[in-house]
C-alpha cells in the first residue's frame, strides 16, 4: 500500500539526520513537513485527553492517509482539525499542523508522564497543545443543523459541499472532495442537508462568529470556498452563485475580510467580486509546470487551460492589488507516479520558476501539502509513497528566498490580531510550512504566544493515564 511508511524509514535517527543535513531550517517546519507527509496517530489516551477539542470537520478534503472505513475507535468524531507542537527537548518554537490521519506513521501523539506530547518511535520530540471547541459549535439552526456545519473553526465556509468537474476526465486528480462527502454520509456521523448552504443560513452563523469575535476584539476573516459549477446551479452560473454569498456577508454589521476560493476567471467576472465585498482571491492552480497542468487538473486544462489561468491571476492583481492574489499549490503532486518528476531537484526547479514568475508580479504562492488520500485516482491509478522530505525541505526554503526578493509586493507576517482560534492567527497556516519559516526565521510571533494557545487548549498537562501505543 502506497500510503504505508515503515518506522525504519522514518525514525528518530532519520529525522535527527534531517536536522543536521540542513542546520539553516527550522526544525519545526522539518517535522512538520515529515508529518503532513507521513500522518500521524493518537493513542488512546491522547483520543480521552482531546475531549473538548475543536473537533474535525471532514470540510472539504478528508486529508486523511486511510479512508474512515478503517478508523475503529471513532476518530473521525475525536480528533481535533489542528494541533500545535512547542517546546520539548528541542525547544521549538509554536507551529500548528492540520490533523491528517494514518495509523502506519511513526507520528504518535500520546501521553507521556501526564502530558500531552509528539513521540517518534517512542520518543519525545514536542509537547502538544489541542485547540478547544469555540462557543459558537455549541448552537444549532432551528432545522437541528449545527452552527459549526456552516463555519467551521471560526472562519472556514465551503458554500457548495461538492464539485461538478465529475469523473477521471475532469475531477483533479489529487483531490477527494466528492469521495469525502460519500464517506461522510456512509458513516452516518455526520449531519447531511442539501450540499448547498443557504444564504440565510451562512449570513445567520457569519453574524454570530463575528459577533464572539468582536467580543474579544479579535479579527475576523471568512474564508468561502467549494466545488466548481461548470455550468448552473440552483439556475445560477459560478459568478452568479458566489457573488450573492459575498454580497450578503460583507453587508453584516462587522463587514468582515473575506477571502474567496474560485476558479481563475476573466477580469470582468473577477471585478464583479471585488466589488461584492472579496478582499483576496484564491485561484488555485495546484500545480505550475505546464505538461503536468492536464494531467493533474484535467478539467480545469480543458475548461479554462494553463494560459488563461496564468494570465487571468496577472488580470487579478490590477483589480484586487499586489498581494491578494494567492493561488495554491498541492506542493509535491508534481513527484506523483507515473508522470511527475522523477527527482527533486527538477521538482524543486519546477516550483522554483513558479515562485519566481508568480512572486515577481504581485502574485502570493500558497504551496499545500499533498496528503495522498486513498481514495483520490491519484492514489486508484499508481503507487504513491512518500515525497522525498528534502523535496519539501528545500522547496520551502527557496519560497522564503524569493519572497525575501519580493517581499515589498507581498503579505506581511505577524501582523494579524488573534482571533477566536489564536493558534489560526498567530501562527504558519496549518497546512504548509511557508508561513511557519517565515515566522521562526524573523522571530515574528508576539511574545505572549504560548500563553494564549495555553489559554485557548484543553487540558495539556496533569492527565491520567499512562503512555500507549495504539
Amino acid at each position: 500500500m502506497g500510503n504505508i511508511s515503515t518506522a525504519t524509514e522514518s525514525s528518530f535517527d532519520v529525522l535527527e539526520s534531517y536536522f543536521k543535513k540542513y542546520p539553516d531550517v527550522p526544525k519545526e517546519t522539518i517535522l512538520k513537513q515529515h508529518m503532513l507527509s507521513l500522518g500521524h496517530w493518537f493513542s488512546d489516551a491522547a483520543l480521552d485527553a482531546s475531549a473538548g477539542a475543536l473537533v474535525k470537520s471532514y470540510r472539504l478534503f478528508s486529508y486523511d492517509l486511510v479512508p474512515m472505513s478503517e478508523f475503529k475507535r471513532g476518530e473521525h468524531r475525536r480528533v481535533p482539525e489542528h494541533f500545535v507542537l512547542l517546546n520539548g527537548p528541542y525547544d521549538m518554537r509554536p507551529v500548528a499542523i492540520q490533523t491528517s490521519l494514518s495509523p502506519y506513521s511513526p507520528y504518535l501523539i500520546d501521553v507521556v508522564d501526564g502530558r500531552l506530547v509528539l513521540t517518534v518511535d517512542g520518543q519525545v520530540v514536542a509537547h502538544v497543545r489541542i485547540p478547544k471547541t469555540p462557543d459558537y459549535y455549541f448552537k444549532n439552526l432551528p432545522d437541528g443543523t449545527p452552527y459549526h456545519e456552516i463555519i467551521a473553526f471560526g472562519s472556514f465556509i465551503t458554500i457548495f459541499r461538492n464539485c461538478q468537474y465529475w469523473g477521471a476526465k475532469e475531477e483533479c486528480k489529487f483531490c477527494d472532495i466528492n469521495e469525502n462527502a460519500r464517506q461522510m454520509k456512509l458513516s452516518r456521523d455526520f449531519t447531511l442537508n442539501a450540499p448547498v448552504k443557504s444564504v440565510a443560513d451562512v449570513v445567520k452563523v457569519c453574524e454570530h462568529v463575528a459577533g464572539d469575535a468582536q467580543k474579544i476584539g479579535a479579527g475576523q476573516n471568512f474564508v468561502l470556498s467549494g466545488g466548481t459549477i461548470t455550468k448552473t446551479l440552483h439556475s445560477k452560473s459560478e459568478v452568479d452563485f458566489y457573488e450573492e454569498y459575498i454580497r450578503a456577508i460583507k453587508n453584516i454589521a462587522t463587514q468582515p475580510r473575506i477571502t474567496f476560493e474560485v476558479n481563475a476567471r476573466p477580469r470582468e467576472e473577477v471585478q464583479r467580486y471585488k466589488d461584492a465585498g472579496a478582499d483576496h482571491i484564491h485561484f488555485n492552480m495546484e500545480v505550475w509546470d505546464k505538461t503536468l497542468f492536464p494531467w493533474i487538473n484535467p478539467g480545469k486544462a480543458e475548461r479554462v487551460g494553463w494560459d488563461n489561468w496564468v494570465r487571468w491571476m496577472e488580470d487579478a492583481v490590477e483589480v484586487f492589488g499586489n498581494g491578494m492574489v494567492q493561488p495554491s499549490f498541492v506542493s509535491g503532486v508534481e513527484m506523483a507516479r507515473p508522470h511527475g518528476f522523477k527527482t527533486v531537484e527538477e521538482a524543486v526547479k519546477s516550483m522554483t520558476s513558479g515562485f519566481e514568475y508568480l512572486m515577481s508580479r504581485g502574485i502570493f504562492p500558497r504551496p499545500q501539502q499533498w496528503r495522498r488520500e486513498p481514495s483520490t485516482a491519484l492514489c486508484k491509478e499508481a503507487e504513491q509513497p512518500p515525497v522525498p522530505l528534502d523535496y519539501y525541505i528545500l522547496m520551502t526554503r527557496t519560497w522564503y528566498e524569493l519572497y525575501q526578493k519580493y517581499r515589498d509586493k507581498l503579505p506581511k507576517f505577524g501582523t494579524r490580531k488573534p482571533g477566536l482560534l489564536a493558534e489560526r492567527n498567530l501562527l504558519g497556516p496549518v497546512h504548509g510550512a511557508y508561513g511557519d519559516f517565515a515566522m521562526i526565521k524573523e522571530n515574528l510571533f508576539p511574545e505572549d504566544v504560548e500563553e494564549q494557545i495555553n489559554r485557548r487548549s484543553v487540558p495539556f498537562e496533569n492527565i491520567a493515564g499512562a503512555a500507549s501505543v495504539s
